[in-house]
């Protein structure tokens, strides 16, 4: 890591240069003039004007502040994201672009989220702030782009709040408590939050498959089955500043997050043609813990002339226990088969960067950083079947990961006016990986140079009429669950029986290469002093190396029968195209001045296409990209503190040719958020909501087509399920 070292000192090197002997004689002053937009995406400070913010930035960009988190009163970051134009929510994770899966990338304090992690379960009471960046930066990379959430500081004045929530959602009632403390004395600041949450979820759903067994005969089932999942757990998530003279701040933040989950669930098979299955009725118990304990460190240094070098490490620990219970029924209710499974996942991530910013002249500003990371990933899987302990394939037998991961970028920002800014970067990326355990060892190693460009065009100098533009290429590198060659059984299947391809088996596959994408971006902006927003964007993406999933008829050797398994490949080169429009308006109470008191409409609308080259059918799309995505929502806000708002969120139904002969289809979704709040003088803030309020059914189907015509097919309706939630605020 000598060119790290090298970076890191020379960095020093420049800030430590008195100013007078630092700048040359004909260069003008070191410090940026203050009407020159800024292309840092990450703030190291809170900032009261987010919008302010989303003008000056040189990419398309975002921010969620502290206001916004406290007007709604949600109680998970989903639901906060849900409203953000251009993201989409599929099952617990967000998406970018209509993209999930690696394309969306995730960061905690500007760092990678940890594998497991739930962001369903992260209190927004616990944000400072959300930056959504659509498209990828020198700084972060990423493909469809990055949602930062940067977790809360301490505060400026001495500040204790509480948090309490009651909801019900299908099974049973949830709720959460947090409880915050935040204070200064001295160079010394500290803010402590504590969350204690339960949850509780369920569905019930029917599948109906045709198939054909072993045998050559047409086959088709009815599965009727019931899921209850059920946890608590607990957050912490504490930081520390420290004010080190005039120019030095060091930090620590902490992030521990634990729970426990209890899971159990029925499956009842009936048969409508062909043979019955040995097993008509099944059910399972299970329980889990999970745990993950995170320190990062910050130090951060600026000098006289407006130069700056941070330094940061980080280390994180996962831990992953689990077990389970489950019985097989035959047509008369006796019990056929009984399995015992256990398994354990750990993980240690241990990371260093650093960023510097030395400015050149009034207009220019040289910046870049560095970041090293290693991941290991240590696994078991064990299964007693029948008193018998299962030694194949992957069964009881450990596997283990190893990633690397290291990034250089160089940038340099130029601002020739106050109406034009460009930003100009080189990124560096090396990844490798090696992978033990059944059929072997594999290690693999990949490089790449990537060029981003990002331009600004303010058409007046209060930049409320701006013009955006992007060149980029960026790299999506697959997760070790993609990478690990080992086995995962389909349940609704008995092991001793041929699947379905509709229900396959899965397995990783150690070859994967990495995703390399170009693209192209092109926005126009209109704000309003209000608040309000007028946009329209256009991207496009050119992915090589695709990474699909492709199902074929394989020997394992987990069972005594051949087993359908769906393993990764990469499949060769897709392109994706979108246009993203955003229209906000305020209308202010008459005499509200700088209040909140008015009616705030949100409207965005998102078309999206995309092709994968070596799929010929018109509905060879990325998988999970929906054709459009529309929000349209209100906010009343009256004087007093009272508050009503609701969003509509619609996705059409939508085909995708996964494959040459595998077609899946997924039904249109269409949820309603509610709230309704208000403030009781001298007590706090009371919230009513709910979230997916109509709780319309889901449904799904896929189908996979033989050499002889014949289709193999799983239709599914999924139960919709609302959540009521009563939440209450006080500060004092």
């Amino acid at each position: 890591m000598r060119w790290v070292a090298a970076l890191a000192l020379a960095a020093w090197a420049a800030l430590a240069v008195p100013p007078a002997v630092a700048q040359a004689p004909a260069a003008a002053p070191a410090a940026p003039a203050a009407s020159a937009p800024s292309t840092q995406v990450t703030v190291q400070g809170r900032r009261d004007d987010e919008a302010a913010e989303r003008r000056q930035s040189v990419v398309g960009l975002t921010v969620i502040g502290r206001d916004e988190l406290d007007a709604h009163g949600d109680i998970s970051v989903l639901d906060v994201l849900a409203r953000v134009p251009g993201v989409d929510i599929d099952g617990d994770l967000p998406r970018l672009r209509g993209l999930g899966g690696g394309y969306t990338q995730i960061l905690i304090n500007g760092e990678p989220a940890p594998p497991g992690f739930t962001m369903d379960l992260l209190a927004p009471a616990d944000i400072e702030r959300i930056e959504v960046i659509k498209g990828p930066t020198a700084e972060f990379g990423g493909v469809a782009g990055t949602i930062n959430i940067i977790l809360r500081r301490a505060p400026r004045l001495k500040q204790t709040e509480l948090r309490q929530a009651l909801a019900y959602r299908a099974v049973a009632p949830q709720g959460s408590t947090s409880v915050s403390h935040g204070d200064r004395v001295g160079a010394l600041g500290w803010h402590l939050p504590l969350t204690l949450y339960t949850w509780a979820n369920g569905q019930a759903l029917s599948t109906e498959r045709a198939s054909r067994d072993a045998a050559g005969l047409t086959t088709q089932r009815r599965v009727a089955q019931q899921d209850r999942w059920l946890g608590s757990g607990l957050q912490f998530a504490p930081r520390l500043d420290w004010t080190l003279g005039e120019r030095d701040t060091l930090q620590w933040q902490g992030l521990v997050q634990a729970h426990r989950s209890r899971n159990a669930g029925e499956r009842q098979t009936e048969v409508l043609l062909g043979p019955p299955p040995d097993t008509r009725l099944s059910a399972y118990r299970a329980r889990g813990e999970w745990a993950l304990q995170r320190h990062q460190w910050q130090w951060v240094h600026k000098a006289d002339s407006g130069a700056r070098l941070e330094l940061k490490a980080a280390a994180q620990q996962t831990q992953s226990r689990g077990e389970g219970r489950s019985s097989g029924f035959d047509a008369a209710g006796a019990a056929i088969t009984r399995r015992e499974s256990a398994h354990w996942q750990d993980g240690l991530q241990l990371s260093q960067g650093g960023r510097w910013r030395l400015p050149a002249s009034e207009a220019r500003t040289w910046s870049g950083g560095w970041d090293l990371e290693r991941r290991d990933h240590d696994e078991q899987r064990d299964l007693v079947e029948d008193g018998v302990l299962q030694r194949t394939g992957s069964l009881g037998v450990p596997f283990a990961g190893r990633t690397q991961r290291g990034v250089v970028f160089v940038q340099h920002e130029w601002a020739p006016s106050e109406r034009w800014a460009l930003s100009a970067a080189l990124r560096a990326e090396h990844w490798g990986f090696e992978t033990s355990g059944p059929p072997g060892v594999e290690r693999h190693r990949y490089a790449a140079l990537l060029p981003v460009v990002h331009v600004r065009h303010a058409f007046d100098k209060a930049g409320r009429d701006v013009l955006r533009a992007s060149v980029s290429t960026s790299q999506r590198a697959p997760d070790i669950g993609l990478l690990l060659p080992r086995y995962s059984l389909d349940g609704t299947y008995p092991r001793e029986e041929t699947n379905s391809p509709i229900a396959p088996d899965t397995a990783g596959n150690p070859a994967l290469a990495p995703e390399r994408t170009r693209g192209l971006e092109l926005a126009w902006e209109r704000s309003a002093p209000d608040g309000g927003v007028l946009s329209a964007g256009f991207f496009h993406r050119e992915v090589r190396q695709l990474i699909r999933r492709r199902i074929a008829l394989e020997s394992v050797s987990e069972a005594p029968v051949p087993r359908w398994v769906s393993r990764p490949v990469n499949l060769g080169r897709a392109h994706s195209s979108g246009l993203e429009l955003e229209w906000r308006h305020r209308v202010p109470d008459a005499g509200a001045g700088r209040a909140r008191a008015g009616v705030t409409w949100r409207s965005a609308l998102s078309l999206y296409r995309s092709r994968v080259e070596q799929i010929d059918d018109p509905d060879a799309r990325l998988e999970g990209q929906p054709p459009w995505r529309l929000t349209l929502g209100a906010e009343r806000q009256w004087a007093g503190g009272q508050g009503a708002g609701a969003t509509l969120m619609h996705t059409p139904g939508f085909s995708t040719q996964q494959s040459d002969r595998q077609r899946l289809w997924r039904g249109a979704q269409t949820r309603v958020d509610a709230f309704v709040s208000w403030r009781q003088a001298g007590v706090g803030q009371w919230r009513l909501a709910v979230v997916n309020a109509f709780a319309p059914a889901q449904a799904s189907r896929s189908a996979i087509s033989d050499i002889d015509g014949f289709d193999a097919s799983a239709s599914t309706r999924r139960d919709g399920v609302a959540q009521w939630t009563a939440s209450f605020v006080t500060r004092f």
